[in-house]
């Protein structure tokens, strides 16, 4: 079975988001710091009335980031935060991930041109960000 993902890239990996939690793509914007934030928390922003949690996608899988030039607004449910990416690749189909990955905020991974791409388990990952902010 196949489903469609948003191909993005942190650092020097790629990654892949389900389409189907994925809201909108935006520019990486003014984000405000917040003290005491896990380093992984850039942030909250004000998207059109509706401030969230920036998280740095690079940090929270524990990989060297590049600079971070998109967020990606994900949600699930309730649940809903930026993941601010280096850069957004494409939209395309990908196979069930079959490859087990050593991460929580993975589901899996697949290889894609011979390279691995890490599919992000998005309701874990905005999970651990809502338990980050209380």
């Amino acid at each position: 079975m196949t489903a469609m993902h948003l191909r993005v890239r942190s650092g020097n990996e790629e990654y892949a988001i389900p389409v189907r939690e994925v809201r909108e793509i935006t520019p990486l914007g003014r984000v405000s710091p917040v003290p005491g934030a896990p380093a992984e928390v850039l942030g909250i922003w004000n998207l059109r009335g509706e401030v969230m949690a920036v998280v740095n996608l690079a940090a929270a899988l524990g990989i060297a980031g590049g600079k971070a030039s998109r967020i990606v607004v994900a949600e699930q449910g309730d649940l809903q935060a930026g993941l601010a990416v280096d850069e957004v690749i494409d939209i395309c189909s990908f196979p069930e991930a079959r490859e087990p990955v050593d991460s929580e905020y993975l589901s899996g991974s697949v290889l894609v041109d011979g390279g691995p791409v890490g599919i992000v388990d998005v309701g874990a990952m905005l999970a651990g960000t809502a338990h980050a902010q209380q």
